[in-house]
C-alpha cells in the first residue's frame, strides 16, 4: 500500500475535509439541485406546519454533517498515532463518515416525515446522495495531499551528499545519502552511523530526530522507532523475535538489529517490496 501522506495527519487539513463536506452538500443542494438529493430534503411536506421547509431541512442536514465531520476529524487527529495509517484505512475511515451523516441525516428526515418509508428507506437516500456529492472533495483533498507529498519527497539522486546540522542550524557534517545506515537518538545529540570504505563508522551532533525527518524523508529514509531511522536501501531483512518484537537486520555487527515499532512495521516493509 502507497505511504500514507502525513499532511493528512495535521490538525489543519483534517479541519479543511470537516468543512469541505458539508459545503459540498451545501453547494450541490442549491446550485446543481440533484433529484434524489432534493428529494430528501423536501421530508415533511403535508405534514410539517414549518414555513419554507425545503430550505430548513438543509441547514439541519447541513449543521448534522458538519457537526458529525468535526467530531469525526477531532478524533481522527487525536487518534493518528495509534491507527497505523495506510490508504486503504483512511479510505475506510472516509466511508464511515459518510454512513455515520447518512444515518444522523436520515434519522431526522424520518422524523420529519412521522416515519414514513421507514429509517431504512430514508438511510439508503441519504447514503447514495450525500455519499455521491461527497466523493468530490474526498478524491480531490485525498489525491492532492498525495501529489504534494510524493513532489516534497522525490528521493535525492545517487551519490548527492546531506548536509547535517546541529540545532544552532551550524553544519557539522557532510556524507553521500547512501552511505547512511541509520541515525539513532541519544538523548539531546543524535548520531549518524554511516559506512566509509566499507566500515561503519558514527558521526554525533546535537539535535533531535524531529528536525532531521523532512531532510531524512527527502533522502528516502524511513522512520522506525521513535529513537531510530533507517535507510531501507541497507535492510537486508525484517524479523520478528519471541517476543513479538520487530528488528531490521543491516548486515553490520549488530547484535539485535535496528528495532521497529508496529507503528512504522507497514511503511518499512512496504519500502521494502
Amino acid at each position: 500500500m502507497k505511504k500514507f501522506p502525513k499532511s493528512l495527519t495535521r490538525f489543519f487539513p483534517n479541519f479543511v475535509f470537516a468543512l469541505a463536506i458539508p459545503a459540498c452538500f451545501l453547494i450541490s443542494v442549491f446550485l446543481y439541485e440533484p433529484a434524489a438529493l432534493c428529494r430528501l430534503m423536501r421530508a415533511g411536506e403535508g405534514t410539517s406546519t414549518i414555513g419554507n421547509l425545503y430550505t430548513f431541512n438543509i441547514i439541519i442536514c447541513f449543521a448534522i454533517i458538519l457537526l458529525v465531520m468535526l467530531l469525526s476529524r477531532v478524533l481522527f487527529w487525536l487518534l493518528r498515532k495509534h491507527l497505523n495509517l495506510d490508504l486503504y484505512r483512511f479510505s475506510i475511515w472516509c466511508i464511515g463518515e459518510i454512513l455515520v451523516c447518512s444515518a444522523f441525516t436520515g434519522l431526522y428526515l424520518v422524523l420529519m416525515d412521522q416515519g414514513g418509508g421507514g429509517w431504512f428507506s430514508w438511510f439508503g437516500g441519504c447514503i447514495s446522495s450525500i455519499g455521491s456529492v461527497s466523493i468530490v472533495p474526498y478524491l480531490v483533498l485525498t489525491l492532492f495531499a498525495v501529489a504534494t507529498e510524493n513532489y516534497k519527497a522525490e528521493p535525492v539522486e545517487d551519490g548527492m551528499r546531506l548536509k547535517f546540522y546541529d540545532n544552532r542550524h551550524q553544519l557539522k557534517f557532510i556524507t553521500e545519502a547512501s552511505s547512511v545506515l541509520f541515525i539513532e537518538s541519544n538523548e539531546n545529540y543524535i548520531v549518524v552511523h554511516y559506512l566509509e570504505n566499507g566500515i561503519e563508522k558514527r558521526f554525533q551532533l546535537r539535535n533531535t530526530l524531529k528536525n532531521l525527518e523532512p531532510l531524512c524523508e527527502q533522502a528516502g529514509f524511513a522512520r522506525a522507532h521513535r529513537c531510530f531511522i533507517v535507510n531501507p536501501k541497507h535492510v537486508k531483512s525484517i524479523r520478528k523475535d519471541s517476543s513479538g518484537m520487530f528488528f531490521a537486520d543491516l548486515g553490520i555487527e549488530r547484535e539485535d538489529g535496528i528495532p521497529i515499532s508496529k507503528k512504522y512495521y507497514g511503511s518499512i516493509a512496504a519500502m521494502l517490496d
